[in-house]
């Protein structure tokens, strides 16, 4: 009933005494150049920095007061540390990777930072520690994991109530990854695809997060990750609307069959395959800069390997700057820096 009867959203107070400053450009700037590599002619190659937060919402005028300011969503999205502790002390993201020791954990990251990167370093943590199985979706070859991992990553940023205190927490264990986030339920129990009905629960973050290819729109990511689990595991996940909102995605023997980062071969095996992986990423870029507009199914040709180890390179190159694609995927072009 609270949920339903609230007539504006949490994250939208309006904070009029924090000006501009207390935001962090950068982190506006890296945002509007991932919208811009997304899509041709997006609507925030030409704007400012403010004007972008203007038109995503985040700058408001308090209806209390009548005065204009910088709203919760702005600062969570891209807020100083500092900022967002001010405002927010409760808020932090707590990763836990727990396999072999049970009563505490192998692994932990507490997060306390603007959303852009809390949703990074949570990618890097479920990386880290989950193991990698590309699959076949159509005739593209995808990283299951990967897409798991921006779905409930996404879930636990975007959707979460923010006046609520509790901790949420992305857990790794042996037989399942699971998220927990606080949440103004709209039902209770167990959801069914083919029954749920998705409602907003945090507007602005989740335009800045469709902008930037975090999530897509209302309602997928449910599908998404049901999808990809069972191409992954051979699972179904399960989702839980209550007070604390579930994800939980089962993993089957072949997707934790290399679970967690100290197994010895595991690391032997990346120390002697560091050189190697160089002199691949070495060769696609002396490709790319004779043919700019090559494919990566006629990459993976010329090298012979497959196409989901280009790819895997490729974002490699793409997260160190190193390599960027401009345009669309038929008819666009790679840029090396």
């Amino acid at each position: 009933m609270y949920a339903r009867k609230q007539s504006s959203y949490f994250v939208n107070k309006v904070y009029p005494n924090l000006g501009l400053e207390f935001l962090d450009f950068n982190v506006i700037k890296r945002a509007k150049r991932m919208a811009i590599l997304r899509v041709d002619n997006h609507a925030w190659t030409d704007m400012t920095e403010e004007e972008i937060l203007r038109s995503s919402g985040l700058i408001l005028t308090d209806p209390a007061t009548g005065k204009e300011g910088i709203t919760l969503a702005a600062i969570l999205l891209f807020g100083k540390d500092s900022t967002i502790m001010s405002v927010l002390p409760q808020y932090k993201t707590d990763a836990i990777f727990r396999v072999k020791n049970l009563d505490r954990y192998d692994d932990r990251e507490v997060i306390i930072t603007n959303l852009i990167d809390s949703y990074r370093r949570l990618m890097d943590f479920g990386k880290k520690h989950l193991n990698d199985i590309f699959v076949l979706d159509g005739d593209q070859s995808v990283s299951a994991r990967d897409k798991i991992l921006r779905e409930i990553i996404s879930n636990i940023l975007a959707h979460r109530d923010y006046s609520n205190a509790y901790t949420a927490q992305f857990v790794i264990e042996k037989d399942s990854v699971f998220t927990k986030n606080s949440n103004l339920p709209h039902g209770h129990g167990e959801l069914q695809l083919n029954k749920f009905e998705p409602f907003p629960k945090n507007p602005p973050i989740s335009k800045v997060f469709r902008e930037i290819g975090y999530s897509d729109e209302l309602g997928s990511g449910m599908r998404n990750t049901n999808k990809y689990t069972k191409l992954y595991s051979g699972a179904t996940p399960r989702f839980i609307e209550d007070n604390i909102f579930q994800i939980v995605i089962p993993l089957g023997n072949v997707a934790s069959l290399q679970i967690g980062p100290d197994n010895k071969d595991k690391e032997t095996n990346k120390e002697t395959n560091k050189e190697t992986n160089k002199e691949t990423s070495d060769k696609i870029i002396e490709i790319m800069k004779e043919s700019p507009e090559i494919s990566v199914k006629k990459i993976a040709k010329m090298l012979d390997i497959s196409i989901g180890g280009v790819r895997y390179h490729i974002n490699k190159m793409k997260e160190s700057g190193v390599l960027e694609h401009k345009g669309s995927t038929k008819k666009g072009m790679w840029i090396v820096h």
